[in-house]
């Protein structure tokens, strides 16, 4: 059974805004990582444009291994 790889932004996995340093940080890291990234395309009172999307289970790997 395969079961579909569950996608989420920085903003949805922190419950905040990233910034742009630690957004930067997250995606060098993911290229390393050779991790495949989502694009989404976002549009609300505070930002238009594409986001970037990381795999749920290396969010919580990078975040865990990060303190």
């Amino acid at each position: 059974m395969h079961t579909q790889t569950e996608y989420r932004s920085l903003y949805e996995y922190l419950g905040r805004a990233a910034g742009s340093d630690l957004g930067k940080e997250v995606a060098a890291a993911a290229s390393a990582d050779k991790v495949r990234i989502a694009v989404k395309y976002v549009q609300n009172p505070k930002y238009n444009g594409e986001i970037l999307m990381y795999p749920i289970d290396w969010l919580d790997y990078y975040f865990s291994n990060k303190k």
